[in-house]
């Protein structure tokens, strides 16, 4: 049993040393702007940026947090899809008493984006009316 986890362990690292490895020289660009919704800055939030180019070296989709409308990330270029997400709780559980957290963005806007942006060379700057 403790070759099994100890192997385990083994492929885990190295599988967190290959991502790595493969973000490690790719050049990033600043990227901020602000999120609205219904005309309003979004208090708070977080934001994403991915792209199937992205995903296929090995490199993580960037977010960034949300506060008082504004955002500012550091990413790679090209085209990016992006991901707004704002949870609220919207009760508690009977049994757990935890709180029950409910996306209050349209999903248009998150798991079913239409949202993109290209990110170039440089600063960047985009702006997100939702």
């Amino acid at each position: 049993m403790r070759q099994i986890v100890l192997a385990v362990g083994l492929l885990m690292a190295m599988a967190v040393g290959c991502t790595a490895a493969k973000e490690e020289g790719v050049a990033r660009h600043e990227l901020s702007g602000s999120v609205t919704l219904d005309g309003k800055p979004l208090a708070e939030g977080r934001i994403s940026f991915d792209s199937p180019e992205d995903a296929s070296q090995g490199i993580p989709p960037t977010s960034g947090e949300i506060k008082d409308g504004k955002y500012s990330v550091k990413t790679t270029t090209g085209t990016k899809t992006v991901r707004i997400s704002h949870r609220v709780e919207s009760g508690r559980d009977e049994i757990t008493k935890e709180p029950i957290m409910t996306e209050s963005i349209p999903a248009k806007f998150n798991k079913k984006s239409d949202l993109t942006t290209t990110v170039s060379d440089g600063k960047n700057i985009a702006d997100f009316e939702l």
